[in-house]
């Protein structure tokens, strides 16, 4: 009962992050509009390109952010007053408002509360879902997704919470195939994490990453695990080949929206959607 209520309100928690779908039906002060920009250009710039220009990851990261409006040591559950002050919810109700903004056709962004918290902090990320290839991912894995009744058209605003408030195991397999990992790259990462725990000494299963690189840089953003000594397959060569691509395409036009205050971001955008 504890777990539903708490998944109940994190679902609340950003409703309106993903709510409107079309940034043309809303006011030029609905939203940042700077804010906005900001967090568009930092996207771009990293692995969410492949999200935002392309099919390769169903869901990607966008800003991670820290607020403490948790419960601290003196609090218990239940408790009402737990946030103190009005000025943090203003702060995220901004980037409410962005998320919601920004959703428009086939993307959609939201704001996930973490379940683990840090002291009074929470922590939240923002996240960009290609709905199109979000569908398919959970059409790809049925047998998985469906122990929480989810079916393709399930809606990422509840699969998310869900996932985020589920047992590690099964949170970092639904990440893993969100992420656009490899599906053997998501099966060893789930044993590896299996291994380590019933390991008395916790080591780390040795691995070896698969870099995919991005505008920022050649490592350490799009990257997953593999086994140690494995070979790239076909499908860790195909996936690259298919990023590089769009990120030479995003290379080709960036430039064109660079300002002296820096990325003209949701115009950048628009035309890499229109180049779709």
């Amino acid at each position: 009962m504890k777990k539903l209520l708490l998944l109940t309100f994190v679902v609340s928690l950003f409703t309106a992050c993903s709510s409107s779908r079309n940034v043309h039906h809303r006011s030029v002060s609905d939203y940042d509009k700077a804010l906005a920009d900001s967090i568009l250009a930092y996207a771009l710039d990293h692995e969410a390109l492949f999200t935002l220009a392309d099919t390769l990851k169903p869901i990607s990261s966008v800003k991670f952010l820290r607020f403490t409006v948790a419960k601290d040591s003196t609090m218990s559950d239940g408790d009402a007053a737990v946030t103190k002050g009005d000025s943090l919810l203003q702060k995220i109700e901004r980037y409410q408002k962005v998320c919601a903004a920004l959703s428009t056709g086939d993307w959609q962004f939201v704001l996930m509360p973490f379940n683990r918290t840090e002291k009074n902090v929470r922590n939240m990320e923002i996240y960009v879902v290609r709905r199109s290839k979000f569908r398919r991912e959970l059409a790809k894995h049925p047998a998985f997704w469906g122990q929480w009744g989810f079916t393709p058209t399930a809606d990422p605003s509840v699969v998310l919470p869900v996932i985020e408030f589920e047992t590690k195991l099964d949170r970092n397999r639904a990440y893993g195939y969100l992420f656009g990992y490899p599906d053997y790259a998501v099966d060893f990462f789930v044993e590896s994490s299996k291994a380590q725990e019933r390991d008395t000494a916790h080591k780390l299963v040795p691995r070896d990453f698969f870099a995919i690189p991005v505008y920022a840089g050649n490592k350490g953003y799009f990257t997953y695990a593999m086994p140690k000594g494995h070979e790239p397959s076909q499908t860790d060569s195909a996936l690259h080949q298919k990023a590089t691509i769009t990120l030479e395409r995003y290379k080709a036009i960036r430039d064109k929206y660079k300002t002296p205050t820096g990325i003209q971001a949701s115009k950048l955008w628009r035309q890499l959607r229109k180049e779709l």
